[in-house]
């Protein structure tokens, strides 16, 4: 059954057609642009590089800590012809922190808005109904066009849409070592849009002998294989890049198209793959919580 949220957001990316999604009736192209170890100059530049090719489509972080660099190019550029989305960090989700974090993302952004707005990793400790209501009240007061949340299993959503705030995204990582096909059809039920972070395997894709061998059969690159994966899966690829070649090589997938047959060869792979994990070892201060039960997800209030 889809969400009734689904009348408030709209965005298709429609398999096996045209490699566009459409948002709130605005249409922009399905691959997005991440901009993670980008920084300063650099970060400016690279922005105002993948704008001339087309993408329309921005994500960010606190995390990053390059959201000044992008407000120096979106300011030049034109902050309304951008869908940009940042992301809240795990320690800053209560309604405090989580306000404090936005007015700052905003700042730096030379914005009065975000498109969406994103829990970074869940963080049980923390009163999921009292992040989810302070992101609602954000929205209404539009500082934020859309909520969502990153690094997510099924067991995460079921309980926060428990809430009753609209869930418009989730950001996962998704790529042709690693997806998970119950997480997406849950977010087709339940009208929640997916980002895939980490498209290109962080450059492994280049390896995977199925993807090689279908590049060699279309005359492309396994990244734009790859990216084209992602996209006929309905999702958005958020490859990030600071290579002018390579940003114009990942937005042109939209002369091919996979068959039925080759989308369930990367899939039978894929689903076999394995995700990176957050362990103490990482140095973020927290364990990821991939394997948590419905019960250990955010606790209901007592």
């Amino acid at each position: 059954m889809i969400s009734k949220y689904l009348l408030a957001f709209l965005l298709i990316c429609t398999p096996f057609a045209v490699d566009a999604c459409w948002i709130d009736g605005e249409e922009y192209p399905a691959v997005g642009y991440g901009t993670y170890p980008l920084k300063g100059e650099l970060c400016t530049q690279s922005i105002t590089k993948a704008a001339a090719i087309g993408y329309r489509m921005i994500d960010t972080a606190t995390f990053y800590e390059n959201l000044g660099a992008i407000g120096d190019a979106l300011q030049v550029l034109g902050r309304k012809n951008f869908y940009v989305t940042s992301k809240v960090w795990h320690d800053s989700q209560t309604p405090k922190l989580l306000k404090r974090d936005l007015m700052r993302t905003l700042k730096k952004l030379k914005t009065s808005y975000l498109d969406a707005y994103l829990l970074h990793w869940p963080n049980s400790k923390i009163s999921i109904e009292d992040t989810l209501c302070a992101m609602e009240e954000l929205r209404i007061k539009g500082k934020i066009r859309h909520i969502g949340l990153s690094n997510v299993t099924v067991n995460h959503l079921k309980r926060a849409l428990e809430v009753g705030v609209p869930i418009t995204w989730i950001q996962v990582e998704m790529h042709v070592s690693f997806y998970q096909p119950e997480l997406l059809e849950f977010c087709k039920e339940h009208g929640i849009a997916v980002q895939a972070w980490a498209p290109l395997d962080r450059g492994r894709v280049a390896s995977n002998p199925v993807v090689r061998e279908i590049a060699d059969k279309y005359g492309k690159t396994p990244t734009q294989v790859a990216l084209k994966w992602v996209v006929q899966h309905g999702c958005v690829p958020l490859p990030a890049s600071k290579n002018e070649a390579h940003m114009q090589q990942n937005f042109a997938i939209s002369d091919f198209t996979l068959s039925q047959e080759e989308m369930e060869e990367i899939n039978a792979k894929a689903k076999q793959g394995q995700r990176d994990r957050v362990t103490p070892e990482t140095g973020f201060g927290f364990t990821d919580e991939f394997d948590f039960t419905y019960d250990e997800c955010w606790p209901k209030r007592s």
